[in-house]
């Protein structure tokens, strides 16, 4: 608070009058100046800027109207607090006077002990008056910000704006333009009848609307109503806001967590939402698609973006029938507004998922084999026909589903299921389907037991069986594979490999288990004089790993054998460069200790640039990939192994004729249920070199439970 005195401008032209008026301000902690008339007046008003002013009605010249009026023009005027005093109370005068501008008026002669107290009580309503002006313009101000406007529907319809309406939705608006007469003019035709109606019920609502300007421009509105009551009768009071960068900011935000980046169609968190609240009475085809793009990292990153797009607009174009928003790079769309029959999502970066409640849609399995028939036309990419091997899971709802929410959980269990050539690219979802689910899940249950407890202590339940590596010229035992079991899936090995397949993170868990089994196996071995090659296969995540370099220092240190009896198989390779390039950095390291390394399952997916990135000693082939490949590909795949001097091993081998295709390429390693059935690792050593060499002439040999066929 100043500590400067209120400054009083008393004007009259009598001197006795602004002698005694001064004396009572002065003693009232007031502080006066004096002006004899009109002119003087306004000069000391624009010199001193007073306060307040004392003015007297009737002067020569420039009576006291004129003074008023002149003062109300001036910069501040209008707040300025403005006493007449006149020698009348005549209702004339005064009414001229309040016209002029007058806060307040005094008749003459003045009641001095009076005036002072008239004086402050004019100055704390002009505090008044002027806060609540100061309020009311923040008010409005805040509401031009804010983007919002007030109104009211009274008795008989009558709608009134508290304040212009395109101040707030059109600042821009040119000059002179006036706002509808109510807001049903401004509101867009396509939302004119529900807002119409929420108008007429005379209720409380609350709306989203548009609104459409003179310009053309559209803006989104929030608007909340209420009723209230009045002495003339009930009325609506309502509040309208425009959001519609909210709106938008919205739209990204949803486009961001809900729809994928690279084609623009709804994700896995929009699909799983959207099944969570979706109506559970209509009846839906579900198709879960694995692309098989993973396989091509022949592609460049930009040709295999291509290649997802081309994909996913085939399948659209398929399901799409008369919706048109059902596209690329769609409109994004809230969950809670999704009302199309048809959901397509990208569930995974090489997942597609159909769910469809379309009228006459045929069932999921007749859906999936259509949509089967239009992927397997070849795609043009980066110049080249690129051929896709999809696998589909087809479930319908209701049956036999039992929950709408469980409906992807299922068709991608029977999309796991499925292989890459027909007819077993479509798996339909059964009850068979669901028991076999529920049997994979308890024994992916008690396999994380099973590991826990083999992390911690030495355990019965899992041990590695070993098949072994022949050399075909020299019809020499070169080492062994190990082959990790367990013994409560060992009456359903499927299951078992089911399971495997549906948890990676449990595949990488029992690969490493095994590797760490393998190297104590082969530390006794080396007890009884027994030096074999060890061949463990890993899941590329689990090199991808930083911590696995370490990892498997430890367990060479732990158990002090030479790194360069193990041979690393590397299966699963990734389609994405860096990640290709972080295992090959972990595979250089594993090489520099001694040890050797392999490219397990090779097909006709390895390239040349593949070959070139990772650090390898030798590449293996599985008689299912001859079987289904032919000779073409076991030529070629020779020939680049020879091509980069690699060791070329054949796997799975378990019939004469699986030999047979391999007599013309001479391949370094053989392995299989031909050479006898896996053994423990308490029957190892009796696989000494030594021991076959000695019987080379002889067509079989065996030792205990194996049998090695050598003629």
């Amino acid at each position: 608070m100043s500590d400067q005195p209120t400054t009083i401008l008393v004007v009259d032209d009598d001197f006795a009058t602004r002698l005694l008026a001064s004396e009572a301000l002065i003693a009232n902690g007031f502080a006066p100046i004096e002006a004899e008339d009109g002119k003087e007046a306004l000069e000391q008003y624009d010199r001193g800027s007073p306060d307040a002013v004392l003015l007297d009605i009737n002067m020569p010249e420039l009576d006291g109207y004129e003074v008023c009026r002149r003062i109300r023009l001036r910069p501040g005027g209008v707040s300025t607090s403005i006493m007449v005093m006149t020698a009348s109370d005549d209702v004339d005068s005064v009414q001229r006077a309040f016209a002029a501008g007058a806060t307040d008026f005094l008749t003459k002669p003045l009641n001095l002990p009076l005036l002072a107290h008239r004086v402050r009580y004019m100055l704390r309503a002009a505090a008044t008056a002027t806060a609540a002006r100061e309020a009311a313009s923040r008010l409005a101000r805040a509401q031009r910000l804010a983007r919002l406007v007030h109104w009211q529907l009274g008795p008989g319809d009558q709608f009134a704006w508290a304040s212009d309406p395109l101040e707030v939705f059109w600042p821009d608006a040119p000059a002179g333009h006036a706002a509808g007469a109510d807001l049903l003019s401004l509101v867009h035709p396509d939302d004119r009848s529900r807002v119409a109606v929420a108008l007429a019920a005379r209720t409380g609502h609350t709306l989203d609307f548009r609104l459409l300007l003179p310009d053309g421009n559209e803006r989104i509105v929030h608007q909340d109503a209420e009723r209230d009551t009045t002495d003339r009768g009930p009325i609506v009071i309502g509040a309208t806001q425009d959001v519609t960068e909210v709106k938008h900011a919205e739209l990204q935000i949803t486009q961001l967590a809900f729809y994928d980046d690279l084609t623009g169609i709804p994700n896995r968190q929009f699909a799983e939402r959207y099944l969570r609240r979706a109506d559970p009475a209509p009846a839906r085809a579900a198709i879960a698609i694995d692309l098989g793009t993973g396989h091509l990292d022949r592609l460049s990153v930009a040709a295999h973006d291509a290649l997802i797009r081309a994909a996913t607009a085939r399948v659209l174009e398929r399901v799409r029938g008369g919706d048109g928003t059902l596209r690329l790079d769609q409109v994004p769309r809230s969950i809670e507004s999704f009302t199309g029959a048809t959901l397509v999502a990208r569930t995974a970066p090489d997942e597609l998922l159909v769910v469809t409640a379309e009228p006459g849609s045929p069932p999921a399995v007749t859906l999936a084999r259509q949509l089967a028939d239009a992927l397997a036309v070849p795609f043009a990419v980066a110049g080249h026909d690129v051929v896709l091997r999809p696998r589909f899971g087809a479930v319908d709802y209701p049956e036999p589903v039992d929950e709408l929410r469980r409906l992807y959980e299922h068709a991608s269990s029977a999309m796991l299921d499925a292989e890459r050539t027909a007819p077993r690219d479509v798996v339909p979802f059964t009850a068979a389907t669901r028991e076999q689910r529920a049997r994979r899940a308890d024994l992916a249950r008690q396999l994380a037991d099973a590991l826990d407890a083999a992390a911690h202590a030495p355990t019965d339940e899992l041990a590695n069986e070993y098949g072994v590596r022949v050399e075909p010229h020299a019809r020499l035992v070169i080492g062994v594979r190990a082959h990790p079991i367990w013994l409560s899936a060992s009456s359903d090995p499927r299951a078992f490999a089911m399971t495997l397949a549906g948890e990676p993170v449990l595949r990488e868990r029992l690969a490493m288990w095994s590797l760490d089994q393998a190297c104590r196996d082969a530390a006794h071995w080396l007890v009884d004089g027994i030096t074999l090659r060890i061949a463990v296969e890993l899941p590329y995540a689990r090199l991808a790993t930083s911590g696995f370099a370490g990892t498997f220092r430890r367990l060479i240190g732990e158990t002090g054998i030479d790194p360069s009896l193990l041979d690393l198989e590397v299966a699963d390779l990734p389609p994405a460069t860096e990640e290709l390039d972080r295992v090959a950095g972990v595979l250089r390291g594993v090489r520099g200790l001694g040890a050797r390394v392999a490219l397990a399952g090779v097909d006709d997916a390895c390239t040349l640039g593949t070959l070139c990135r990772l650090p390898i000693d030798a590449l293996r082939i599985d008689r299912s990939t001859i079987e289904r490949l032919g000779p073409a590909f076991v030529t070629s795949i020779a020939a680049l192994s020879r091509a980069f001097e690699l060791r070329l091993a054949a796997a799975d081998l378990d019939s004469p004729a699986a030999l047979a295709a391999l007599d013309s390429h001479e391949p370094d390693e053989l392995a299989g249920a031909v050479f006898g059935a896996p053994v423990s690792a308490a029957i190892v050593p009796e696989l000494t070199a030594r021991a076959i060499a000695e019987r080379s002439r002889q067509p079989t040999y065996e030792a205990g439970a194996l049998t090695i066929r050598l003629a």
